[in-house]
């Protein structure tokens, strides 16, 4: 249940075909900040009967590249804000997002240029095939490392659960050099996805 509730919140979130009901959900707060190259939004959302995730959403309103590290210090603030708001940073469950910071696109380019199986993927054009893969390049490529070590200072980690709506281009787009070992013409990588990052207790996720 908390699975489905959590990607009926992304959905609300960032417009795709499901919506969230008004009664389920109200949202406690948004911080706005001003990046270098656009505003960038962070979005508290609470379930009203509390017994579904609790979450952050990240977004440019007006679909703006962004930029991971410098959304590090956005949450910095909003982790020490949440108190406040009478939310314990411990009850975060997940972060929604779009894949839309530079420094994040061109680290899952990297990856998949470097990747063995990446090219084969994309020939079989099925989305149980390919978003696996571009899940595994955000988690094992520190796509959002800058994030992690901020979550880490209050006990926490961060980890992609899934992806939906992957879009793609050409790695020449991407503005990233072509790893060294790699055939980078003609590749085309993940430019933008839905994401949902858990949050988990530094303590569980080590558990076996």
């Amino acid at each position: 249940m908390k699975r489905i509730c959590a990607l009926l919140v992304l959905a609300g979130m960032f417009g795709t075909a499901f919506r969230t009901p008004a009664e389920d959900t109200k949202i406690e707060k948004t911080w706005s900040f001003q990046g270098r190259d656009s505003v960038v939004e962070i979005k508290l959302i609470r379930f009203v009967d509390k017994k579904g995730p609790t979450s952050l959403n990240i977004y440019s309103p007006d679909g703006a590249p962004r930029s991971v590290a410098e959304e590090a210090g956005f949450f910095t603030t909003v982790l020490e804000g949440l108190p406040k708001e009478g939310v314990s940073v411990q009850s975060l469950d997940f972060i929604g997002l779009r894949l839309q910071e530079k420094d994040a696109i061109s680290r899952v380019a990297t990856c998949a240029a470097l990747s063995a199986h990446w090219r084969g993927a994309l020939k079989t054009r099925s989305i149980s095939v390919v978003y696996p893969l571009v899940t595994s390049f955000v988690n094992d490529c520190g796509a959002y490392k800058e994030w992690d070590r901020v979550f880490r200072l209050h006990g926490l980690t961060l980890r992609v659960a899934g992806v939906e709506e992957v879009i793609m281009e050409p790695f020449s787009r991407t503005q990233t050099n072509c790893p060294e070992g790699a055939n980078c013409k003609d590749l085309l990588v993940p430019r933008d996805a839905l994401i949902q990052m858990n949050v988990t207790p530094i303590n569980r996720a080590r558990e076996p």
